[in-house]
């Protein structure tokens, strides 16, 4: 797994729970699969999805997986983060970042996975 990366992608907010919640995600995939993540955003904090993309490029990795940290799909999702990484959802690409050649893969979003349904239900016991 030393030549895969991920970049963990997330919105972005002023509010800082945001980028917390996105470095926590990413924090617990690197532990949890002894992977390199790194995290990037679409705005409003660093590092931006293109300077994400280069820092994970930088350390010597073959492959990047992008996966967007969002629900569904939606603008973001579908052309403004593509463009970026300059592959769509589901393809690989092979891209030069400063010099550097990585084959890069767009994972999809969150979705209606199960899973998800098991931490909506588990907020709900919280409340109860």
């Amino acid at each position: 797994m030393d030549e895969i990366g991920i970049l963990v992608m997330g919105h972005g907010s002023k509010l800082p729970y945001n980028k917390e919640i996105v470095e926590s995600v990413a924090k617990n995939l690197a532990k949890k699969h002894d992977i390199r993540v790194q995290t990037a955003y679409m705005g409003m904090n660093e590092p931006s999805i293109e300077e994400g993309l280069r820092m994970l490029a930088e350390t010597g990795v073959k492959r990047i997986v992008a996966v967007p940290i969002f629900l569904a799909h939606g603008v973001h999702t579908l052309k403004d983060i593509p463009r970026v990484l300059g592959v769509s959802e589901g393809k690989t690409e092979s891209i030069t970042v400063n010099g550097n050649t990585v084959e890069v893969s767009y994972a999809g979003p969150l979705g209606a996975d199960e899973r998800i349904a098991d931490i909506a239900f588990s907020r709900v016991q919280e409340v109860l």
